[in-house]
């Protein structure tokens, strides 16, 4: 189960720097369009839809180790003051809830794809791009979403039942304020070890 964990960390992480790297070059991308409007003239313009392109396959990518990192938004204000096993019972609806949605949608965007190559869609710009080309990619992020959303609700839900609470809070709690300081300082301590 370990490995499988390490595994599931990797992969998400690669795609989360996937989709960060598309962003950074769509900036790139967007920066030398304006660039070359104001300052040459020339009508160079398809950096809006391949940054489109790019918000919506990295975001999918990036998901999986957002989930992973505990980092989706969650409010939880009133979970402190709950028992633990009602805590637990709301962590796992939550993340049950998230795989759910993870599968609609991973369903509904394959209808999309599979209706893009059926007509051989293209995009209405100047660069003409067949949309089974992005939706693939927008697919392939949600899909491992999906799986990994499900793989961690499977977990919870084994934490849930043994009563671990603990466990279901370190897989799916929202993670506090005083965690993500313990992180911080961790992360701190280990740069100035490895550069002092």
């Amino acid at each position: 189960m370990a490995k499988l964990a390490r595994m599931i960390s990797a992969v998400s992480l690669w795609m989360s720097r996937a989709g960060g790297a598309m962003l950074l070059l769509a900036a790139v991308l967007i920066s030398f369009e304006i660039l070359t409007r104001k300052l040459l003239h020339l009508p160079f313009n398809v950096g809006t839809e391949l940054s489109t392109y790019a918000l919506a396959v990295g975001a999918t990518w990036s998901f999986a180790y957002a989930l992973l990192q505990r980092a989706h938004v969650r409010i939880d204000v009133l979970q402190k003051l709950l028992p633990p096993a009602v805590r637990s019972a709301l962590d796992l609806a939550a993340m049950l809830s998230l795989a759910t949605v993870a599968l609609v949608l991973a369903w509904h965007i394959a209808g999309t794809l599979a209706t893009s190559i059926s007509l051989g869609a293209r995009e209405n710009t100047p660069l003409a791009t067949p949309l089974a080309l992005p939706q693939g990619l927008w697919l392939v992020g949600m899909i491992w979403f999906a799986l990994v959303a499900v793989e961690q609700s499977v977990r919870v839900l084994l934490a849930f039942a043994a009563g671990d609470h603990a466990g279901v809070a370190r897989l799916s709690a929202a993670a506090g304020v005083e965690e993500e300081l313990d992180e911080a300082l961790d992360d701190v301590a280990r740069r100035l070890g490895r550069t002092g």
